[in-house]
């Protein structure tokens, strides 16, 4: 693949990060348009809950799994191709869930359509690196997650109007979203885009573990802490006796927060470094969410929830950038796909480990596992620092 600078990095906005940030907000429409309509329509169809978190279990399993597969085939086909394989398989699988009511088939298509998302996660991240500079990276996975966040609530809010309309009609629009991301990424993103192939063999699994074990430590931390909030911290607030408009206006300001604050802490990082802010973001994360589990004020939670969106919401592009910065040009497929795996496995976690210790020791104990996790993060970042100014 061509550098597309020499001696000037790119803006901000050159034509081919503007493409990726057209694709990401589309993207994000996807999500927030498929993902909460898959639940609502098994349910409507009398599914037990079981088997609704076992279906998006394996929709994040597929991701994961996937990712060797998918960083196979960038050597093969290049950054383009796999973007238009993960927009085909979401295409063809997710606007077939309300033709059927077979729940062995909706595993199917929730296994196809992570597989697809995996491909435009990795796909997409990629890209998005290798386009970037050095001096501005951190600040271009910050408008790439601002935008796929802004589609992810403009999908949630068009999704369940359409939804009441028909499942169909909000299923096609889907599709149609989808289709316009083949188009723009068909005839936009110009060339094979295949990462130049190393002379060096390919690096093991150990050996990027060690290359840039920083991020991959925050990104399965900030997957356990997202999926938690997500799925179980509503639990919670309803057990407290909140009402779900509360609970609804709750992680309603956790999103508000993250969005605000994805830009500005991601152009904080590139002055300050991205080491030095994801210690910033994990430390107010973990004390915002201590105070979620015991504030009982209902304009306090609104508060924190939205102070833990704004430390915790910036982690995936902190860490985006820091795959950029430490992983090799040519190995950056393989660096995307490692990392997009581990904020899979953080997903698959987080719920789990939560809902084991919540039943053990009682519901304050929410988020027991992530706070030990990110306080050894804390712990190992002011290790390293202290060894480096010895």
């Amino acid at each position: 693949m061509q550098q597309i600078y020499d001696d000037q990095p790119p803006s901000l906005f050159s034509a081919q990060l503007s493409i990726f940030y057209i694709f990401s907000l589309l993207f994000g429409i996807t999500l927030g348009l498929f993902n909460p309509l898959i639940s609502t329509l098994m349910e409507e169809q009398q599914i037990s809950q079981l088997w609704i978190g076992l279906t998006s279990t394996i929709y994040f399993i597929a991701i994961a799994l996937g990712t060797p597969l998918i960083e196979r085939l960038f050597k093969k086909l290049g950054i383009r191709y796999v973007l238009l394989l993960g927009l085909l398989c979401i295409g063809f699988s997710a606007p077939l869930f309300p033709l059927t009511s077979q729940l062995f088939l909706w595993c199917i298509l929730r296994i196809l359509m992570g597989f697809g998302v995996g491909c435009l996660l990795i796909g997409g991240q990629t890209g998005l690196v290798y386009f970037s500079h050095d001096n501005h990276r951190t600040k271009v996975s910050g408008f790439y997650f601002l935008a796929m966040g802004l589609g992810f609530i403009i999908g949630a809010i068009l999704g369940s109007r359409l939804y009441n309309i028909s499942p169909k009609t909000a299923f096609s629009m889907g599709g149609i979203i989808v289709v316009i991301a083949f188009v723009l990424i068909s005839y936009f993103l110009k060339g094979k885009l295949t990462i130049s192939k190393s002379t060096s063999s390919n690096p093991k699994f150990k050996q990027l573990l060690k290359q840039f074990t920083f991020p991959i430590h925050g990104i399965f931390a900030y997957g356990m802490a997202n999926a938690t909030l997500v799925t179980l911290y509503p639990v919670f607030l309803l057990t407290n006796n909140y009402s779900v408009e509360q609970m609804g206006f709750t992680l309603s300001i956790f999103f508000v927060g993250n969005l605000l604050s994805t830009v500005p802490v991601t152009n904080l990082a590139d002055n300050l470094g991205k080491i030095k802010v994801l210690f910033l973001c994990f430390l107010v994360g973990i004390i915002s969410l201590i105070a979620l589990i015991f504030v009982r004020s209902y304009s306090l939670i609104l508060l924190f929830s939205g102070l833990t969106g704004a430390s915790i919401g910036p982690i995936y592009a902190l860490c985006l950038a820091l795959v950029g910065e430490q992983v090799s040009k040519e190995h950056l497929g393989a660096g995307t796909a490692l990392l997009t795996a581990t904020y899979s496995l953080g997903n698959m976690a987080g719920p789990i480990l939560a809902a084991v210790l919540m039943e053990l020791f009682g519901n304050r104990f929410i988020f027991g596992a992530f706070i030990p996790l990110s306080l050894i993060l804390l712990l190992r970042i002011k290790y390293q620092n202290k060894i480096l100014k010895n």
